[in-house]
């Protein structure tokens, strides 16, 4: 087993010290990889508790120790952003749940040690809303099918979604947004405290969260790649999970509509082999050709696929032909593992183009 899974399973309790020491070498090539997958504040967790004969040598562990007080920093950072944004735009008539991040990082034992991204913001209102109110202060923003940017913060990317995500098989897609329909209410009455008083805020709700994570895992890796820390969440999502047996075959309902289950088999297996995840966490079967399939996509392509050498990585300046044709040379390596997501991608995106362009939205 890899260093990295050996800590790992240190930091969330699943063992108690790695098969052997690392020398300083290994410690930082480990660091240097732990940016790549953004876990380096869960691994720092895994590093205190590892018995001192293995811990690295002092100045690497302040190495580590700095670079983990930076995650912290940044969560802190999301934290105070997304208490004060949702403020605002409650005082203009927008009610919000935070998706994600933030709010997924409370089912962890030490919050702010995961590496927060963005703010991503479920608004009320509706698309037609929400884009003309952004656009009041942002004309130049972008809209594409589920969020545009609210840029108002320097430091800190906020997307405001219409809906919390998509498919691109159309049916599929239809039963997924009656399923948001379903569900906004209650999660806008969801609301949870962050960290060191920050404040309040709404926040996506176990139930929700058995179905969307799963999803957010699944469009990452079809579309950009996908990472450790977001099969943690997931894992958490799992692992802290008090749901019935009646709730839980709802999530699994829902996701079989959605025609999921042979990813989600693949996913059951992953986050047992990594993790540690018991049988009776499980949603779904384990499925060990399509979870070795997903392992190994994420330890290639790290988080959002940024240290994938298999594909062209996305360059400033790229033309809409460009992007597509790439996203297309990516979907087809997933062909006989997810087909109808990948056979439906040409479909989605051309009807996207084109209704962007009549709406004026790109």
């Amino acid at each position: 087993m890899l260093p990295l899974i050996q800590l790992l399973r240190v930091a969330i309790g699943r063992t108690a010290c790695l098969d052997t020491p690392l020398d300083e070498a290994a410690w930082l090539a480990l660091l240097e990889t732990a940016k790549k997958q953004t876990i380096t504040g869960i691994l720092m967790e895994g590093i205190k508790r590892l018995p001192p004969s293995q811990q690295p040598d002092t100045e690497t562990m302040f190495t580590w120790l700095a670079a983990a007080e930076r995650t912290k920093q940044n969560s802190r950072r999301l934290n105070k952003c997304a208490v004060l944004l949702t403020e605002r735009l409650k005082r203009d008539d927008f009610t919000c749940v935070l998706l994600k991040g933030q709010g997924i990082s409370l089912c962890y034992p030490e919050p702010l040690t995961r590496t927060a991204g963005d703010i991503d913001l479920w608004m009320s209102g509706g698309r037609e809303k929400i884009v003309s109110y952004i656009r009041t202060f942002f004309p130049r923003v972008s809209v594409v099918y589920h969020h545009m940017d609210l840029p108002v913060f320097k430091k800190v990317s906020v997307e405001a979604h219409f809906t919390p995500s998509w498919m691109y098989n159309p049916f599929a897609n239809r039963r997924l947004q009656r399923w948001f329909r379903k569900m906004w209410a209650g999660e806008t009455q969801n609301v949870a405290a962050l960290p060191e008083n920050a404040g309040n805020i709404s926040i996506s709700t176990p139930a929700f969260n058995r179905v969307f994570i799963a999803l957010h895992i699944f469009r990452h890796l079809l579309d950009e790649g996908i990472g450790l820390r977001q099969l943690l969440d997931y894992y958490y999502v799992l692992q802290t999970d008090e749901a019935t047996n009646e709730e839980r075959d709802e999530s699994i309902q829902i996701l079989t509509s959605l025609g999921l289950q042979h990813f989600m088999r693949g996913l059951m297996y992953a986050l047992h082999e990594l993790f540690g995840l018991e049988k009776e966490k499980m949603l779904f079967p384990p499925n060990e050709k399509e979870g070795r399939f997903l392992i190994n996509e994420i330890m290639q392509a790290g988080n959002f696929g940024r240290y994938d050498t298999r594909f062209a990585q996305e360059q400033q300046g790229d033309t809409h032909l460009r992007r597509f044709l790439r996203k297309q040379q990516r979907n087809a390596h997933f062909i006989t593992h997810y087909p109808s997501e990948v056979l439906w991608h040409p479909v989605f995106r051309i009807w996207q183009f084109v209704w962007r362009w009549y709406k004026n939205y790109l």
